[in-house]
């Protein structure tokens, strides 16, 4: 770690703003989960008739492969899919 990297770094969050966008990249304020989005879609206004496929990359190291799977215990999901060896 030298001055240069430590300036690259820190420059931008000293700047007028910067703490309002990294306080909501980490609280994830920019919107909805999509568990929430398809717990929404199971609500009794949406017709029961449009079904929800999801799928997801392996090799995606921002999303974890056991989370998306959870989604097929959302009523409207009926197919989750696996793409092999894609990423994000």
């Amino acid at each position: 770690v030298d001055e240069e990297l430590v300036d690259v770094l820190l420059t931008p969050l000293l700047t007028p703003g910067a703490s309002d966008v990294v306080f909501d990249t980490l609280s994830y304020s920019a919107g909805p989960l999509p568990e929430q989005q398809l717990q929404e879609l199971s609500e009794p206004s949406f017709p029961s008739s449009v079904p929800v496929w999801v799928s997801y990359g392996t090799a995606d190291p921002w999303t974890p492969g056991a989370r998306v799977e959870k989604l097929k215990n959302i009523d409207v999901v009926e197919k989750v899919v696996a793409l092999d060896g894609i990423g994000h």
